[in-house]
């Protein structure tokens, strides 16, 4: 943990000592300044992490101080403290950037009876939290203007327009939304399109993820704890949820959770509060929350490994995040956009992919979906070398890894992955073309005897090569030229296949 360096600006020097005291019994280190003069100095040199600051001070309002230290650092807590009620001064501090306020008691009553320090503790661990909570996920969040981002997760495709009506009817609700797809889909840009579209967008966006943490740790890092709640417990802990007071915490692979802290999730969404470890305060769970798995749950609920009642709770709207194999119109959207983010941030100069690269990334299956593409396209910036990529991709066709059949259109009903597809027609074919058989309409290899994954592809792919041309050249009334096009292949190379693949025009 990040040792904290309390900077106390105050010119009361019994408050300033019981102060110092209080922080340094708490593990903090603590200078003091008396004036605003000193104060600045002491600032600039100690860089504090944290500003507990007077009103009123000798040489003028401390609240002057405070647009210096913001030009310094934006998320730095500085709490404001004064004897006197002053709302003006107050205000005009909130408005220059303060994080909050503690009315010091009266003159020399926390000499005769101790100043009540907890309060002062507690706002410090607040502003110092949704500081921490701040600077988290603006690390989180994906270098690009909300507009890019917003298009970049919905594309083009007919499957994510369906997942974008359901985000735009559950996002002015307050609603519990499961979010499910394979790993790489972008689940989190969903939850983060869901918050930023709800009337919540102005308030902290937390995420957790469930698989990060052993259950003993995540336990903590939802819940909190109170001081002396174990050993180790030197101070306060507050959790995500009371970090995402207001806002929206999002619970990436749910499914990982612990049985015995499913139970309290529950407690949460069912009562809206929950106590800390070690607490014996209730406290108030004023947030919006958002699930997300990689996992069949209703399969985890039958096997006993997730509560069924849990289930029940997350699960009111689900919404399903397609795998890029069944978005494909999004794929050179896709890659545009990561090719002129990953040569901004490398320093590179603009770059297109060839035609011929841009055909293996619409064939291919992309098992790691959107982040697969995406380091695909990172890795040919950085080594600059298209040649090596198409080389890589060529062998995984060999090797059966790629979609034989090409993307024709986005479908209503998607089918299953395109290996799985061209494998099952493949196999069938080819197990089934005997000597007397006409394989298709052209000669094909005979695999009576032991048949490998490297025919069998080469035989689905010369088929699905066929079936495709054939179409392609009905749609165009066997004007070649204009299927040669279509095809994106040169004019010659189509002859080529018209002839190997034994089309004849009727």
């Amino acid at each position: 943990m990040t040792e904290q360096y309390i900077l106390v600006v105050d010119d009361d020097p019994a408050f300033s000592q019981f102060t110092s005291n209080l922080l340094t019994e708490n593990d903090m280190r603590v200078v003091v300044a008396a004036s605003k003069a000193e104060g600045l100095e002491a600032f600039e040199r100690e860089r504090p992490t944290c500003v507990i600051l007077d009103i009123f001070l000798p040489d003028g309002s401390g609240v002057d101080l405070i647009k210096p230290m913001r030009a310094a650092s934006l998320t730095m807590p500085i709490i404001m403290v004064s004897g006197q009620s002053e709302v003006d001064e107050v205000v005009r501090a909130m408005k220059e950037g303060a994080s909050d306020y503690v009315k010091k008691p009266f003159q020399g009553e926390y000499v005769k009876k101790p100043f009540q320090g907890e309060e002062l503790l507690l706002k410090m661990r607040m502003v110092q939290d949704a500081s921490h909570a701040k600077v988290e996920l603006d690390q989180l969040r994906i270098k690009a203007r909300p507009e890019e981002e917003y298009n970049l997760l919905f594309g083009m495709s007919d499957r994510m327009s369906k997942v974008q009506a359901v985000l735009d009817q559950v996002a002015g609700t307050d609603i519990t939304v499961l979010i499910t797809g394979e790993s790489g889909t972008g689940k989190e840009l969903v939850a983060k399109a869901i918050h930023k579209a709800s009337d919540r967008t102005n308030d902290p966006f937390i995420k957790v993820n469930c698989a990060a943490l052993p259950r003993e740790l995540l336990e903590s890092e939802l819940f909190g704890f109170e001081k002396g709640a174990f050993t180790g417990a030197h101070r306060r802990k507050y959790g995500r949820f009371e970090m995402a007071q207001n806002g929206t915490i999002f619970l990436d692979e749910i499914s990982e959770m612990h049985m015995d802290l499913q139970s309290k999730l529950l407690h949460v969404l069912q009562e809206k509060q929950f106590f800390r470890i070690g607490g014996e305060r209730e406290v108030k769970a004023n947030c919006r929350i958002l699930c997300a798995t990689n996992k069949n749950l209703e399969r985890m609920v039958e096997e006993g490994k997730f509560r069924r009642d849990l289930f029940y709770r997350v699960n009111v709207v689900n919404i399903v995040v397609p795998p890029l194999r069944e978005r494909k119109d999004d794929i050179p959207i896709l890659v545009d956009y990561f090719l002129n983010r990953y040569c901004q941030m490398y320093n590179r100069e603009a770059c297109k992919v060839s035609p011929r690269l841009m055909e293996m990334f619409l064939n291919y299956t992309w098992q790691g979906n959107v982040r697969e593409l995406e380091n695909n396209v990172k890795r040919l910036i950085i080594l600059g070398n298209e040649a090596q990529l198409i080389a890589e991709f060529q062998r995984k066709r060999e090797n059966g890894q790629y979609g034989a059949i090409p993307y024709d259109g986005p479908s209503e009903d998607p089918a299953p992955a395109p290996r799985t597809r061209a494998s099952g027609r493949a196999t069938s074919q080819a197990f089934t073309t005997g000597e007397g058989g006409n394989g298709g309409g052209h000669d094909a290899p005979n695999l009576t005897g032991k048949a490998t994954l490297k025919e069998v592809s080469k035989i689905a792919q010369r088929n699905a090569e066929k079936e495709l041309i054939e179409k392609v050249l009905g749609q165009t009334r066997w004007n070649r030229r204009k299927a040669a096009q279509i095809l994106d292949i040169s004019y010659k190379a189509l002859l080529y296949k018209i002839k190997d693949c034994g089309l004849n025009m009727e």
